[in-house]
Parts: structure tokens; sequence; C-alpha cells
């Protein structure tokens, strides 16, 4: 969402010649943990370091195109900002500039402003005569007029800082499959989580996450509030029925790459150390988990033991699931060890992601069957 911030500072080397104004760096002045990070670099970087008032400016000037530097891929423009140094923007931001605005003699025919996506610290050139000025102005009146989440309920329809509209679902904390990207032989297969997330449910099955969502605008109040409980069971029931999606980008219309970022059960429980255990399971009910795991590439959902008592997890690299493996054979990784008891497991196992030359394996080459187990408080999802 494009915005202006009401100060920059501009910071620049007052020993360097190069040109005769000053190379400045500029940046938004903020609250956000970017912009401070920023802030702080640039007081370090930079022996001056002024404050302006970021309004719209005649006399813009155009100077000239070059590399900042030697190992710089492309060239970017030189700015004469009306203040007395010089800016680079690239050359995306003068194609925009040269669509809305004339240059005469290098001096751009427009007041400009210096504008910026979200909290980003990357600044780009806006001409007042162009659309994108018009919407930041009015993204700028949202943002500093955003509401406290102490007046946003369950269930109000609001509209995000990165443009996303959807029902506010509270506060959850998010639990995925076991982490297949874990270093296991020091520490155990663990479960992915993510606590304590602010949750809007952008359409049905489709959910957006953030620590802090940014709520701008409560569009539509619920006349009657939801419970947290009932958001919980209402993301729940979409994750069963298998057809949800949740996701910390803007980008709604994907989906899962296997199990990777794959919700499995919400909570209003926050737990940084999810408790495994296993349960001895039928071979169909075994057949009809195997069958879930490889869909989504899910390895932690299946324990199987041969007949002299040496238990595995199914190895189903997630490509293994699109290029036509068989539905019925698998390959296996053996436990390492299952520590702490059944009452709260540690699984730690030697992963083969290629698996190109291990021997396939089928339900009916092993004796004993397991489902996994994970548990949020009283909650138990597989």
């Amino acid at each position: 969402m494009l915005n202006i911030s009401r100060n920059i500072y501009s910071g620049w080397n007052s020993t360097s010649k190069v040109h005769q104004l000053p190379e400045a760096e500029i940046i938004p002045i903020g609250e956000s943990a970017n912009e401070k990070r920023r802030m702080e670099n640039v007081t370090k970087k930079y022996p001056t370091i002024k404050e302006y008032e970021n309004i719209p400016l005649p006399g813009f000037t155009l100077l000239k195109a070059d590399r900042k530097n030697w190992g710089s891929i492309d060239q970017t423009w030189l700015i004469i900002d009306p203040r007395g140094f010089l800016v680079r923007i690239s050359n995306k931001n003068l194609e925009d500039i040269l669509h809305v605005t004339g240059i005469t003699e290098g001096l751009i025919q427009e007041r400009c402003v210096w504008a910026r996506e979200n909290t980003e610290t990357k600044m780009t050139l806006v001409p007042v005569s162009s659309n994108d000025y018009i919407s930041a102005v009015e993204n700028t009146e949202l943002i500093e007029g955003k509401v406290s989440m102490k007046d946003v309920q369950i269930g109000d329809t609001v509209l995000l800082q990165n443009k996303l509209v959807g029902t506010y679902m509270g506060v959850a904390s998010l639990y995925g499959a076991l982490d297949q990207y874990s270093s296991s032989k020091k520490s155990g297969n663990k479960i992915r989580s993510y606590l304590r997330r602010q949750v809007i449910k952008v359409e049905d099955g489709k959910y957006h996450y953030q620590t802090n969502l940014k709520i701008l605008k409560v569009i539509d109040k619920i006349d009657i509030p939801m419970s947290r409980e009932d958001a919980i069971e209402d993301m729940n029931k979409a994750i069963s029925l298998g057809n949800s999606f949740f996701t910390n980008t803007e980008k709604m219309s994907q989906g899962y790459y296997g199990s990777y970022g794959r919700i499995n059960h919400v909570s209003r429980h926050a737990e940084a150390s999810v408790k495994l255990t296993y349960e001895e399971i039928s071979p169909i009910e075994a057949i009809a988990i195997f069958r879930d795991g490889l869909s989504r590439s899910d390895f932690g959902m299946l324990i199987v033991e041969n007949d002299v008592g040496i238990k595995y997890l199914i190895n189903f690299p997630f490509a293994r699931g699109i290029m036509g493996c068989s539905h019925t054979s698998f390959q296996v990784c053996q436990i390492e060890s299952i520590k702490n008891g059944e009452d709260n497991i540690v699984l730690t196992s030697e992963r083969n992601w290629s698996g190109r030359d291990d021997p396939m394996y089928d339900i009916n080459n092993f004796a004993k069957f397991y489902k996994i187990l994970k548990h949020v408080r009283t909650e138990t999802y597989i």
C-alpha cells in the first residue's frame, strides 16, 4: 500500500566530492522495526543527517544516469532534490514519472514527493499528477487513522494495510506437520508452529495470518461478535474438510507445496513444544493415513514396524507424489530412537531425500502400524 511518510531523513558523506551536490540516502521516519533498524544503520553510516518535511515540491531535476559502483548491474538515475542533495531512482521509477509528466531540460514539470510501500524504507519519487499520488494520499490517511485493536471484534470485516479484506478471526496458534527440514539427529523432528497469530478469513477456507495484521479499517461491524472458540472451531472445520489454505503472504491464490507451511490444527493454546505420542492402528487405517500423507508429502503421520520390532517413518519426498510413484509402495527411513517413553516421544531419524536407490516397500511388508498423534494441551490431531 503506497503511502507518504510525514518526514524523511537524508544522510550523506560531506567529504565525498564526486558531484557538486552530495549524494544522499533518504529514509522515512517511522515506528516499525525495519524503519528503526534502517535509521540506526544510516546514522552510523553517514556523518551528516538532516530531517525534512516530506511534502510535494517543485524543482526535482534529472542529472545523469550511471552506476552507483562497479558492482552494480543496472544503471540508476541521479535526481537533484530541490533541498540540495542527490538521490538515486530506478529506471522503473523514471518510466513511471514520464508516463504522467514531462521533463524539460532535466526539470520534472510537476511537483513531486517521496513515497514508499507499507513500512518499507526504499522510497520512490511520485509526481502529484499521478494516480499513485492520489492513492498514496488516501492510503496515508487510512494508515494514520487506523483503528485500535481494542475496537476490532471477532467477526468484523476488516481492511489490512496490505489491501487484503476479510473477516477477523481473532488470535490463535497454528500448528503444522513434523519439520522435515530440521536437523533431526541433534534435536529430533519437531512440529512446525506459529504461535499467537492474528488471523483473517479472506474467503471460505482461505486464511491470512500475521503477528500484527495492521488493520486499517473496520469495513463492517458484526452485530453479535463471534467467540474465540467459535472462530477456532470454524477454522478447524475447514481443515477437516480438506479445503483450507493458510498463508502469511498476500498471495491467496496459491496452494501448499507439500507439507511446508501447511496448517493442520488451530488452537487457543500456545505450545512451543508439541507433545507427540503414537497409537497402534489396523492395516486398513494405516493405508488411509499413508494415502493422506502421500498427498501432502507429510512423513510425520505414520510409523511402521517390521516383524523384528524395528520402527520406521514413511519417506516420500514431495516430488514422488507428483511423478507417478505407486500409491501403494513407499520407502522408509529407520527411526534412530524414540526417547522419553510412549507418553512423550522424540523421533530422530536419518532421512534420505533422494531415495532413488532405496528399496520400495508395501504395507504387507510390515507387522504393526502406529499413527503419530500431536497433542496441544487436551487437543489432538494427526
